[in-house]
């Protein structure tokens, strides 16, 4: 007997919405499997419907053409600035949860196997597309270029290149307008060497990949006590790059390889365009820098989010990127390309250490958390990695309560884990985008049959979760386990805003 998760969604303490589950018999009752599996296809296919409707109608009102993968010009919404509204950014959501559920459904199970182990040849072939530039040698040509013409101009050879185009194909990058013939796509767009993808094909591709290859070595790894090792000394990267040093740290492999760190904070330049405008558009940033000395980013990295919140709010006076040495070149170069170095500088600061600004402050903590989940020195090595995820956050978040103080702020942000637990029960995506308004975004309940994180719109966050432990010994954290972590650095979440993108912002106060 199979059961499935009914859901009921309300209003939480902080602002974000939270689910009841309860369960419902599927099999063994007077509702047949093969009578309830039905209504899962119909279901989805009705919420994609729905889904698709809902984003034609706002592009359309918003007279933009629909997207295509027949061109190599890239869409407005390709824009590293477009924030879509709220009905479409749902809308997109859904559909994109929808289109998974259903691939899932209707795909032979030995297809699935295949396709997921024979997967990661896709990272590597755009690993290599981006280091041979194909995309920029190519141009904006809608009828392609040959691929005869293309080893003559990288030197690789005709038929693997083929191959590897064909296989990248599949997943929407590049296009074959005719036979033997390549041209960009939108997508292929965003890893020319002048863009900020390309750093995440290549050096967050090789990171991933290259440790990816140890994960199952580093879980289930034949020495019980390492199985039980929560410092991020003892990953998959480090068996990956045959080192001993974590990657991140005042003594580290980022510290050590100081070309590798700047390429980093580039690539993590390149992630920043899928969460920022969100993290930008659907927060009160002007409200709560008013009468403030500065809004200081730390962990910053190369000030992605410094210098969008810069250029989008020309009212708040002062920006303060704070990272480790090895990121202010990176950091300095992109302040400068934004003609922002008038109102963004760059300042040295380890978070484990003291926090040098003390005064009128909204000090802004992004995407840093879920790296440290670990013992820093002096912790025992044999506590579960949640307990000393939560005393590494502590420490960090400690440091800026010390300098807190009733006119200063502390924003955390970061994605808040989800289950995926599915429910047959709920309101339609259509009913629930009726009650949006599109000028203030809110996130809509899962519609039946779609998961509670969304699933496939989701899977940036859930493999970046996997990531997190292969590569520095973390996780992300849901709310409870947020809630415990703030606790513990004498804090409490006073508000949580949802944005359209990745993270939600969460605000921070003295306990």
């Amino acid at each position: 007997m199979s059961s499935l998760a009914t859901l009921r969604f309300s209003p939480g303490p902080f602002g974000e919405s939270v689910y009841i589950n309860t369960r419902l018999e599927s099999c063994g009752s007077t509702i047949p499997c093969s009578e309830m599996s039905n209504s899962e296809l119909f279901s989805l296919q009705t919420t994609l419907n729905e889904a698709l409707d809902a984003f034609r109608a706002e592009i359309a009102a918003q007279n933009l053409p629909e997207p295509s993968l027949q061109t190599s010009e890239p869409h407005p919404m390709d824009h590293i600035t477009y924030l879509p509204s709220p009905v479409m950014f749902e809308a997109r959501r859904a559909a994109l949860a929808c289109l998974g559920q259903l691939m899932a459904l209707i795909r032979n199970p030995y297809d699935a196997i295949a396709a997921s182990s024979w997967s990661a040849i896709e990272p590597a072939s755009l690993r290599l597309a981006a280091y041979l530039d194909l995309a920029t040698i190519i141009g904006d040509s809608e009828d392609g270029i040959s691929v005869s013409e293309l080893t003559a101009k990288t030197g690789i050879e005709e038929a693997k290149l083929e191959r590897v185009f064909r296989c990248l194909i599949t997943q929407g990058w590049f296009r074959e307008p005719r036979e033997g013939y390549f041209a960009n796509s939108r997508m292929s767009n965003i890893i020319k060497n002048d863009q900020p993808g390309f750093h995440m094909a290549t050096t967050m591709n090789h990171l991933v990949s290259k440790s990816a290859v140890y994960l199952p070595n580093m879980i289930n790894h034949p020495d019980p006590e390492y199985r039980k090792k929560a410092d991020p000394s003892h990953c998959a990267f480090q068996m990956a790059f045959n080192t001993d040093l974590p990657y991140f740290g005042p003594v580290s492999w980022c510290s050590k390889h100081p070309e590798d760190a700047t390429r980093f904070a580039l690539a993590m330049g390149g992630v920043g365009p899928s969460s920022d405008p969100g993290t930008a558009g659907d927060f009160p940033w002007t409200e709560i820098c008013k009468g403030k000395d500065a809004l200081v980013d730390l962990g910053g990295g190369q000030g992605t989010l410094c210098c969008s919140l810069a250029l989008k709010y020309p009212e708040i006076e002062q920006f303060i990127v704070q990272d480790l040495a090895d990121c202010r070149e990176a950091a300095e170069a992109n302040i400068k390309s934004k003609n922002l170095t008038d109102r963004v500088i760059f300042e040295e600061q380890d978070f484990f250490t003291p926090q040098k600004r003390k005064g009128k402050y909204v000090f802004v903590i992004q995407r840093v958390l879920h790296n440290w989940s670990n013992e820093n020195g002096g912790l025992p090595l044999l506590v579960s990695s949640e307990i000393t995820h939560l005393l590494e956050g502590a420490k960090i978040l400690r440091q800026i309560r010390d300098v807190l103080n009733e006119e200063s702020n502390l924003l955390i942000i970061e994605s808040l884990n989800k289950p995926a637990v599915v429910s047959s029960t709920g309101p339609s995506l259509k009913e629930s985008l009726s009650k949006l308004d599109n000028n203030v975004y809110s996130p809509v309940p899962p519609p039946p049959f779609v998961p509670i994180n969304f699933g496939e719109a989701n899977r940036n966050p859930n493999s970046l979760n996997v990531v997190l432990s292969a590569v520095c010994g973390a996780f992300g954290r849901t709310l409870p386990q947020m809630e415990e972590m703030v606790a513990k650095a004498g804090l409490k979440i006073k508000k949580i805003h949802a944005t359209r993108g990745w993270p939600s912002i969460i605000e921070v106060g003295l306990a």
